[in-house]
């Protein structure tokens, strides 16, 4: 891996991340296409804490609110600390349920290209629904909601299933208004990606602090830039970048105007699903190009 590698998935990380258009699928046909092979889920994770950086700059009176209610100065801000905990029970086991199955399913894009395809079909759908009813805000949100968002959510951020995607989906399905549903799908990234990052990152920044070798299950490709710099660089570039999509999408769902990235989603999707089942020569073939020699 060389620097501008890393920049450049750090800048695909931060702009996927809240875009529903699954980060982990874009980062891992982008690893392949670069590096010739997908990197260790702990550094996809390392980059993941500069997108949560974003989001606790750009949230930050939302969380003071919450921080509040927990201390009982603030009743709305309580409710909500209570939703955003019920929903993380069921992404941590989920999310740990599926962890295995996660990491192995970076060597196979063809469960990226099904997992964005499911994708543009929740987006399209979620995108109708809330133009057909009105919905409720976010303090009217119930128990169930909140554990149906979770739900789901511990199954996204892996196998091309966006995170942001499934979780505001999901959110209309239970009857929130799409800008509501945003707000808690992005408010719940908080805890999840710190979640994640605790799991994941024990045995990466120790080496990374101290200087020592990286566990082989962690080691970059051989002639790579040192992998302290690219952690580093690929976390700043994944915060700003993150932080304009967070007011990009923010501003795409006060109204249901979702169609646009379920179209992307599609075409990913079936990109993808090319790729992984007859690679790149099939892939030309499909696009009536020459196939190499």
């Amino acid at each position: 891996m060389q620097l501008w590698h890393a920049i450049l998935l750090g800048l695909i990380q931060g702009l996927t991340e809240f875009l529903p258009v699954s980060s982990t699928a874009h980062l891992t046909l982008a690893e392949h296409l670069l590096i010739g092979r997908g990197m260790p889920l702990a550094f996809d994770v390392l980059l993941h804490v500069g997108t949560l950086l974003a989001l606790v700059v750009y949230f930050r009176a939302e969380l003071g609110r919450v921080v509040k209610g927990m201390l009982g100065k603030d009743e709305e801000g309580r409710r909500l600390a209570i939703w955003l905990f019920l929903a993380m029970i069921p992404t941590g086991i989920l999310g740990l349920l599926t962890r295995t199955v996660k990491e192995a399913a970076k060597d196979h894009l063809w469960v990226y290209g099904l997992g964005l395809l499911l994708t543009a079909w929740l987006l399209f759908t979620a995108n109708e629904r809330s133009k057909e009813k009105p919905g409720k805000e976010l303090e009217a949100m119930t128990a169930r909601d909140a554990l149906a968002v979770g739900a789901i959510q511990g199954l996204g951020g892996g196998f091309g299933l966006s995170r942001s995607g499934s979780t505001i989906a999901v959110g209309v399905f239970r009857g929130l208004k799409l800008p509501a549903s945003a707000r808690f799908s992005f408010l719940l990234g908080i805890p999840t990606i710190a979640a994640a990052a605790v799991l994941e990152l024990k045995g990466l920044v120790k080496p990374l602090l101290t200087g020592q070798p990286l566990p082989p299950e962690l080691a970059f490709p051989g002639g790579s830039v040192s992998p302290a710099l690219a952690c580093l660089v690929g976390v700043l570039v994944s915060a700003a970048s993150g932080y304009l999509a967070i007011g990009l999408l923010d501003r795409f769902t006060k109204e249901p105007k979702l169609n646009g990235f379920a179209f992307y989603c599609l075409c990913m999707g079936a990109m993808l699903l090319i790729l992984g089942t007859v690679g790149v020569e099939g892939f030309r073939y499909v696009h009536g190009m020459p196939a190499t020699r």
